[in-house]
């Protein structure tokens, strides 16, 4: 009786102190799933700046191991500040989700994530991924939003966490995932078994498709190959599918992935974005996350640049495009280990084509970019 009375009360609060969301504010709010997850409340931290809160994006920002959520909230509040919209952070306490690997990054979608099986499937309502959807919707009750869709972001652990959210939650209303640093990940990939492949996960065909299809940024710091970091899982299984340290690692993700998409021929939407010289530090993967959320429609989205095109592709000696109304500054070139190869500033509007004859035959990223938008092509040199 005691322990319904204790939820029944902090219910209570949690609905009075979400009603306090208004323009202009920084703090928190416990949030009480409904179903099996009702006695594991997660704390949501949020920030949100001046102005119309009913029609302000959403942005979720997913903590990792540390379940740190005011410090990935307090990570974007001066660019939420700048930009205009709101940062919401649950934190998913070690008390109320005490297993780090089942509970929080393999979403509670087996009892243990790393040997699964049909009988330990749990239900959907039990699983920490189920939690996201109806948060959103408490959020967009309490502010009367507008907002039909929201963006997201993970470091390391939580990039763990987002990335397999958007293969087990297809009917989420996640528009854009900003994975950063991820440590493993879960390969769309036959032939090795959950949590590294597919294979006993019981995802459907049609949840890698939507997946697929949904914008999704593998984020790398560039220095991010320290194989000995802390909490880095290694194994005889992720190591050789998917290499020793997390910038490798989200490399085989992204080609590995591609490369599936190609063979069953659909459409692949995610890009891979490498942030040279900097390694395994949050927050300045979030800043330089940050384009990658306004170009996905906060209000700043430019048509031009979204249709902004180069030919021919595969290239021999000389690529082509149109820089009058993108008018980005910037072109990286970078190889498939996200090295740069070359970086050119200051590009100006009349600039009409790159040379590329100074490359070797192979694949490569090139990157346009200005201070808001980015553009990243994957070519062919011959």
């Amino acid at each position: 009786m005691f322990k319904k009375i204790s939820v029944l009360l902090v219910f209570i609060t949690a609905f009075s102190t979400a009603q306090n969301l208004n323009s202009d504010s920084t703090g928190s709010f416990t949030y009480i799933p409904s179903g099996p997850l009702s006695d594991q409340p997660v704390e949501v931290y949020y920030h949100i700046p001046s102005g119309d809160i009913t029609n302000m994006p959403i942005v979720f920002s997913f903590h990792g191991s540390g379940r740190d959520g005011d410090t990935h909230r307090d990570f974007w509040i001066d660019m939420a500040n700048d930009n205009g919209f709101m940062v919401i952070a649950p934190e998913f306490s070690s008390n109320n989700y005490p297993g780090l690997g089942d509970n929080y990054l393999m979403g509670n979608v087996f009892d243990d994530g790393d040997n699964p099986t049909p009988g330990s499937r749990n239900p959907e309502n039990e699983w920490t991924f189920s939690v996201i959807e109806p948060l959103f919707d408490t959020i967009l009750d309490d502010i009367s939003s507008t907002q039909t869709s929201y963006k997201a972001w993970g470091h390391s652990g939580g990039s763990q966490f987002l990335h397999r959210f958007l293969f087990f939650k297809p009917d989420s209303r996640l528009e854009v995932a900003v994975c950063s640093n991820a440590g493993w990940y879960t390969v769309p990939e036959v032939g090795v078994s959950f949590p590294y492949g597919i294979d006993n996960s019981e995802l459907p065909e049609s949840n890698i498709i939507h997946a697929f299809a949904t914008k999704l940024i593998v984020h790398l710091g560039e220095s991010d190959t320290n194989q000995n970091s802390s909490g880095l899982r290694h194994n005889t299984v992720v190591d050789n599918q998917q290499g020793l340290n997390r910038f490798v690692r989200g490399n085989y993700f992204f080609n590995t992935s591609e490369a599936e998409a190609e063979d069953v021929d659909v459409a692949f939407n995610w890009e891979i974005d490498t942030v040279p010289n900097v390694g395994h530090n949050a927050q300045q993967m979030a800043n330089d996350a940050l384009p990658h959320i306004l170009s996905s429609g906060l209000g700043l989205e430019n048509d031009n640049f979204i249709n902004f095109i180069i030919s021919p592709n595969p290239v021999k000696n000389e690529i082509f495009f149109n820089n009058n109304d993108a008018n980005f500054s910037k072109i990286e070139v970078f190889n498939l280990l996200g090295q740069t190869i070359s970086a050119i500033n200051n590009i100006k509007s009349n600039q009409k084509s790159l040379f590329l004859n100074y490359l070797s035959s192979g694949i490569y990223i090139l990157k346009f970019s200005n201070q808001i938008y980015s553009k990243t092509f994957r070519i062919i040199k011959r």
